[in-house]
């Protein structure tokens, strides 16, 4: 992974469009890893309505939520988990499902 630095844009108040605009800096980058995909930590998107959220698979945890406060930096990471073929899924049931159905690492519940 690059060792950019890039502009935050954290608690900004930015249209759509800037949003677009500014999440030009981010083209390149391997946004999964950015935001700390590994083997234990996979992302995946859930499109419920017009909300987007960006989760992750935990093998200790199951589905975690990943809060970003960049706006920018959240739209360049949903933009890149669809471009390379991430899950999407309509609901937190719906990837549990697809997570038991494919045999994903489940948590230990001892």
């Amino acid at each position: 992974m690059s060792s950019r630095d890039f502009q935050s844009y954290a608690h900004h108040e930015l249209s759509r469009e800037e949003i677009i605009n500014f999440s030009r800096q981010y083209i390149g980058i391997n946004m999964a890893e950015l935001i700390g995909a590994d083997e234990a930590h996979f992302p995946f998107i859930i499109k419920d309505g017009e909300r987007v959220t960006i989760c992750f698979w935990e093998s200790q945890f199951g589905i975690v939520m990943h809060h970003d406060e960049d706006p920018v930096k959240a739209y360049a990471t949903q933009r890149y988990l669809r471009e390379n073929a991430y899950p999407v899924f309509d609901s937190m049931e719906a990837a549990e499902a697809y997570a038991i159905a494919h045999n994903w690492p489940r948590p230990d519940k001892s």
